[in-house]
């Protein structure tokens, strides 16, 4: 390893819990954070010339990991049978109710009733991106909007849906309490 492949390795390691988290925030899969934040790392130091390591690389990271984050999301989630339980589970797991089991028929129940209460632009981004398996790219074209405005519309709606499945299930399991 020369002097600049170890100063990259040296700042990916003093981010490397950082890199753990943001993958765990876009693909709370169980073992999926490992084998993101190890991805990341490949990535990383295949470009590391590309890099300017005197700036903060945190942005960096993040934007790799994210994108890593989700690719490699979509293509473990696409096993699924179904894709509103796709949604369902990623929901549910991003509210951090691991420890308790699964409850997919009532969740994705909910999950329909709290979808049917979104603006219809925000459904017509859920169907795009989660139904038809479209790419935030070509969501943007479609809908003419910018890559990254899609991103952050798409992370608001997964929490209002997050909140809304909450606060229906705390009322008894129906989105129509």
């Amino acid at each position: 390893m020369n002097t600049a492949e170890t100063h990259a390795a040296q700042v990916f390691l003093a981010h490397h819990d950082f890199v753990k988290g943001v993958a765990l925030k876009y693909a709370p899969w169980p073992g999926l954070m490992e084998d993101i934040a190890q991805q990341v790392f490949l990535e990383f130091m295949a470009k590391e010339s590309k890099w300017d390591l005197s700036n903060d690389a945190r942005p960096l990271l993040a934007t790799m990991t994210r994108h890593i984050a989700m690719r490699l999301w979509r293509e473990r989630t696409r096993q699924q049978p179904v894709v509103v339980q796709k949604l369902a589970d990623h929901i549910r797991l991003l509210a951090e109710e691991r420890e308790q089991p699964p409850r997919y028929e009532e969740e994705i129940g909910v999950l329909r009733s709290c979808l049917q209460k979104l603006p219809e632009k925000s459904r017509e981004l859920v169907e795009l991106y989660y139904y038809n398996d479209i790419g935030t790219p070509e969501i943007a074209e479609q809908v003419n909007m910018k890559a990254d405005t899609v991103c952050r519309a798409l992370s608001r709606v997964r929490e209002k849906l997050r909140e809304c499945i909450q606060q229906s299930m705390r009322q008894g399991g129906s989105a129509h309490a």
